[in-house]
């Protein structure tokens, strides 16, 4: 089985866990960005797939695709689009894929101890999306 969906807007990396106080006891929480990028994974996935958590090993690809900024020239944006230009900047790639990974956890899979093989790569495109594919294989 194979099940894909795309994550719509800029792609975000999972934030460094935040601390709290309350009543003596050290209470840990999502930035707001990353706990709201996850709800928006976790609706797109649930959008596609609707059954059982999987319990095979998962091969999982994401696919994450930044915008271009309007400021920059013809020759430059041809550049990012065909390949040439990369994005090495913030967020980066593990923490995009372990995000996803954390949304996809109860809704596609059980937990993402499951995923034998990750693919990822950053690109540049009109649209910045994340797209992402979780395929089932053999055991």
């Amino acid at each position: 089985m194979i099940i894909e969906f795309t994550i719509p807007g800029k792609p975000v990396g999972q934030g460094r866990p935040r601390f709290s106080r309350h009543r003596g006891y050290v209470q840990t929480y999502d930035p707001a960005k990353s706990r709201q990028y996850k709800a928006i994974a976790t609706m797109c996935a649930q959008r596609v797939y609707s059954g059982e958590p999987l319990e095979t090993p998962l091969k999982i690809t994401v696919k994450a695709y930044f915008g271009l900024y309007k400021s920059y020239t013809n020759k430059r944006r041809e550049a990012c689009l065909s390949g040439q230009e990369v994005p090495t900047k913030k967020p980066d790639i593990d923490n995009i894929v372990k995000g996803i990974m954390d949304s996809l956890n109860g809704v596609i899979y059980h937990d993402d101890k499951q995923v034998i093989q990750l693919v990822a790569f950053k690109a540049y495109a009109e649209k910045p999306r994340v797209e992402v594919t979780v395929e089932e294989l053999e055991q």
